[in-house]
């Protein structure tokens, strides 16, 4: 087992919608500045609502591989499974050479583990293996394939 933490997550409260916040509010200040106040709140107005309704609501998604847990999040959903609860993980590729990842519980059930497309499969299947955790490998987790082959 290891006891390093794998982790990875992904929100909206990130550098680039920062600089577009900064950006629609450099607009509309110069705007008004420069005695256009209507045209500027009419050119930027809208996408500094968009931009701040993404900072607010902050969606986010994301999971940590600790020593115990498995803890995934996906906006306001939050689960943890402890390893033992797990039987396997199905890995496929996904089509920009990310991962897709298919969690296999003890109880039956089978849970899709967010933000795992900025991962390689290799790198996925690395850090599941290090826990001792059953990894296949397949090529889409289309569930008409059946059952994965054992890698």
């Amino acid at each position: 087992m290891v006891s390093d933490v794998f982790e990875y997550r992904r929100q909206e409260r990130g550098p680039k919608n920062y600089i577009a916040l900064g950006v629609a509010v450099a607009v509309l200040y110069f705007g008004w500045v420069q005695g256009w106040p209507l045209v500027a709140v009419l050119l930027s107005g809208p996408f500094l609502g968009f931009v701040l309704a993404r900072l607010v609501m902050n969606e986010a998604e994301g999971f940590r591989l600790t020593e115990t847990t498995l803890e995934y999040y996906h906006l306001t959903d939050q689960q943890s499974l402890d390893w033992h609860e797990i039987n396997g993980v199905t890995i496929a590729g996904d089509s920009l050479g990310g991962a897709t990842c298919l969690i296999h519980c003890s109880d039956g059930r089978m849970e899709r583990l967010p933000a795992t497309a900025q991962f390689s499969p290799e790198r996925l299947t690395q850090e599941f293996r290090l826990r001792g955790v059953p990894v296949w490998r397949t090529q889409s987790l289309n569930q008409s394939l059946g059952d994965p082959q054992l890698q």
